[in-house]
């Protein structure tokens, strides 16, 4: 078994473990969101923490009288000027895996000592020097990828965010969500494994990962990991915006994934079909039972409420295609020529 699948498979014992911190630490999270009540959030990452900021962003902002926006560390200091007014009196939330990647400990230490703004972070490495300068510090070491590529590892960070974010607004049902998603991992594979060995197997040869809201950055770190582990070509869009332009590189040899939220049947309906009339794999993904618009394949989210974690199963089902895909082409998942687990500038 590749390092990757195992770590792909584990995810659901991963996160059983990041619900018992939570529980665990809860009246700490609560207290620092006490102790800064700051309504404005910067939410910091690299590469594919940066993706899930953006999801942790739309987030946040949604709820009342909250603002919230995503920088990659690396584009804040480059240019920290740029950002000052963005950054100023906000709440940071920085998230890494190992805590130690350059751009981000040097965004943080740049914030600490010009703004002074509160930090929160979320890191899967122990003794990390992003850590040890936070006023809260979250660190989830069984959620660590030994793999370069990153499948765990996102998807407790993405759960991570939206835990952070229940608490923060007191969402009950968004952490009850989080947490049924979790609770279904293992059935939800069982269930749905022969697709994922269906669509691996037939003749595509890039991929095209649609949705919308806050599953925005979820859905684009699932376009990077069919870059990183079938070292095929990813990309992300939201859904209608699909039509304005990059449609047209849609074709026979592409596998798009849909994720169709509640709601607006019509409009993301006839997404869909304009997507199966260019040709290629679509596969859609919904809380419906049936393959409503004819797709290759479809593939049911049942029994979690909010939308939001809703990322949870989605970004597993893209983690095992784009595995199952790279060894049926016979390359190695753990080994993507190229990548470093961290990077030290």
């Amino acid at each position: 078994m590749f390092l990757t699948e195992a770590e792909i498979l584990d995810t659901p014992q991963a996160l059983a473990s990041t619900f018992q911190y939570f529980s665990s630490h809860e009246e700490a999270v609560k207290r620092f969101f006490a102790d800064h009540p700051r309504r404005k959030f910067t939410i910091l990452g690299c590469g594919s923490s940066y993706m899930l900021a953006k999801s942790a962003a739309a987030l946040f902002a949604s709820f009342p009288s909250t603002s919230a926006s995503a920088i990659p560390a690396g584009d804040y200091i480059v240019d920290p000027g740029f950002w000052r007014e963005t950054v100023q009196d906000s709440t940071i939330i920085a998230l890494s895996r190992s805590g130690l990647t350059s751009e981000m400990v040097m965004a943080v230490t740049h914030i600490r000592e010009t703004l002074g703004c509160p930090v929160a972070s979320v890191t899967a490495r122990e003794d990390n020097k992003l850590s040890a300068m936070s006023d809260l510090a979250i660190v989830l070491p069984w959620i660590h990828d030994n793999s370069v590529c990153q499948t765990r590892t996102v998807s407790n960070l993405y759960a991570a965010c939206l835990l952070l974010a229940s608490l923060y607004a007191g969402d009950t049902s968004l952490y009850e969500s989080v947490l049924a998603a979790g609770a279904k991992g293992n059935a939800f594979h069982l269930k749905n494994g022969p697709v994922f060995s269906q669509v691996a197997a037939m003749g595509w040869d890039n991929a095209v990962v649609l949705a919308d809201g806050p599953v925005c950055g979820i859905a684009e770190e699932g376009a990077l990991a069919f870059t990183e582990i079938a070292m095929l070509t990813g990309r992300y869009f939201h859904l209608l915006d699909y039509r304005h332009g990059p449609i047209v590189i849609s074709g026979k040899n592409t596998l798009t994934l849909i994720l169709l939220r509640p709601g607006a049947e019509e409009l993301q309906g006839a997404m869909v079909r304009d997507v199966i009339g260019h040709g290629g794999v679509v596969v859609t993904v919904s809380g419906e039972a049936e393959n409503l618009y004819g797709a290759n394949a479809h593939i049911q989210i049942e029994g979690i409420k909010d939308f939001a974690a809703w990322g949870i199963p989605f970004i597993y089902i893209i983690q095992m295609i784009s595995l199952l895909k790279s060894v049926a082409l016979g390359r190695n998942p753990d080994q993507p020529e190229g990548l470093d687990a961290f990077i030290s500038l």
